[in-house]
C-alpha cells in the first residue's frame, strides 16, 4: 500500500478528489496521509467526502507542524463531516509528545491510530515503544529504520510503513532545465522485501513546507514515469525560452507542457487523466495556474502506483 503524505492545501487535495474520482469502484492501493495547514476545512470536507464515497482510506494529521494549523490540535470527532471513525484515521506527529497522545487517544476513543515519526523525532524511544503498545495504535510511519522500535511494532503485530523524502528540491526551476530527469523511488519495487508493510513520500512536492510564492522565471512540470521495472523516475519538462524573468508565464507553461506531451505520445503507456488534462490545456491555448501544474503532477503520481501495484 501506498501512503503518500500530503499538506492539505487545495492543489493537493484536489488531486485526491480526481484520483478518488478516477478509480470509478476499482479498489485503491493509495492511502493519502493529509496534514491540514489551512484553518477553513471547506476543501478538506470535500476531499475526504470523496475519498469516502469511492471506499479510499485516509488519514488526518491530529496535531499539524506547518500552516495556520501549526502547533494545534484538531479536534474532528465532533465534526459532521467526519462522523465515521472507519473511514479515517486519527494520526499523529510524534514529537516530545508521547502522553499527551495517550490523553487525546483515550479522551477521544480514537481507533486505527497512525503514529508518524520523524528524524526530529525527541521522545525517548521507551516512550515510544510504550505508546506503540497502545492497542488503539494500527501503523507506524517513519523515515528512520528504528531497530526496536520495527521489532516492537511486529511483536505487536501492527504494520510499519516507510517514508522517504524523495524529490529534490532546487533553489530555482531553473536549475531543473539542467537536470531532464532522476532517479525517484524504488520504495514501491523493495518495500516488501525489507519487511515494510507499506511505503509513504511526500509525491513530487519538496517535503519542505512554503506558504504561497512568486512566479517563477522558468516553468517546471515534474512528471513521475516507471523507467525500469524497480524504478521510478522524475521528469523535469522546462520552459526554456526568457530563464531571466518571470514574464510571458502562460507562453512558458505552453513551451514545457509541449516538451510533456512529446514525452507522453511516445511512452503512451504511461500515460493518464492527468496527461490529458495537461494535453487540454496545451490544445486550448489556456494556462491554469501554477497550483493546477502541481496538481496534475501529484494526480499523475498517484495514478502511476495505483498502476503498479494492481496485481
Amino acid at each position: 500500500m501506498y501512503y503518500p503524505y500530503l499538506r492539505g492545501r487545495q492543489f493537493e487535495l484536489l488531486a485526491l478528489r480526481d484520483f478518488a474520482e478516477s478509480l470509478q469502484g476499482n479498489a485503491s492501493k493509495v492511502f493519502p496521509i493529509i496534514e491540514p495547514v489551512k484553518e477553513n476545512k471547506n476543501s478538506l470536507k470535500k476531499a475526504a467526502a470523496t475519498l469516502t464515497a469511492a471506499g479510499i482510506p485516509y488519514g488526518i494529521i491530529i496535531n499539524p507542524e506547518y500552516g495556520e494549523c501549526k502547533d494545534k490540535w484538531l479536534d474532528f470527532s465532533s465534526e459532521q463531516d467526519f462522523p465515521d471513525q472507519s473511514a479515517w484515521s486519527p494520526v499523529f506527529i510524534v514529537k516530545n509528545n508521547t502522553d499527551r497522545i495517550h490523553k487525546v487517544i483515550e479522551e477521544k476513543q480514537y481507533r486505527n491510530v497512525i503514529l508518524i515519526l520523524l528524524k526530529s523525532t525527541a521522545d525517548a524511544e521507551e516512550d515510544i515503544i510504550t505508546l506503540i503498545h497502545n492497542d488503539s495504535i494500527s501503523k507506524v510511519v517513519t523515515d528512520t529504520p528504528r531497530r526496536r522500535v520495527k521489532h516492537a511494532v511486529a511483536d505487536e503485530q501492527k504494520e510499519i510503513i516507510t517514508l522517504s523524502d524523495n524529490f529534490e528540491a532546487k533553489s530555482a526551476n531553473k536549475k531543473y532545465s539542467e537536470i531532464d530527469e532522476e532517479l525517484f523511488s524504488e520504495d514501491f519495487a523493495y518495500f516488501e522485501e525489507e519487511n515494510y508493510n507499506g511505503f509513504a513520500d511526500y509525491t513530487v512536492i519538496p517535503n519542505e513546507f512554503k506558504e504561497g510564492g512568486v512566479l517563477p522565471n522558468v516553468v517546471a512540470i515534474h512528471l513521475t514515469y516507471q523507467k525500469e521495472e524497480d524504478q521510478i523516475y522524475v521528469k523535469h519538462f522546462c520552459s526554456h525560452s526568457n530563464k531571466d524573468d518571470n514574464s510571458n508565464i502562460q507562453g512558458k507553461f505552453a513551451e514545457a507542457a509541449q516538451k510533456a506531451k512529446e514525452f507522453f505520445d511516445e511512452h503512451q503507456h504511461e500515460n493518464s487523466v492527468a496527461i490529458d488534462m495537461l494535453r487540454n490545456y496545451l490544445a486550448n491555448t489556456s494556462f491554469p495556474g501554477l497550483g493546477m501544474i502541481k496538481k496534475i503532477s501529484i494526480l499523475h503520481h498517484l495514478l502511476l502506483i495505483q498502476r503498479i501495484l494492481i496485481p
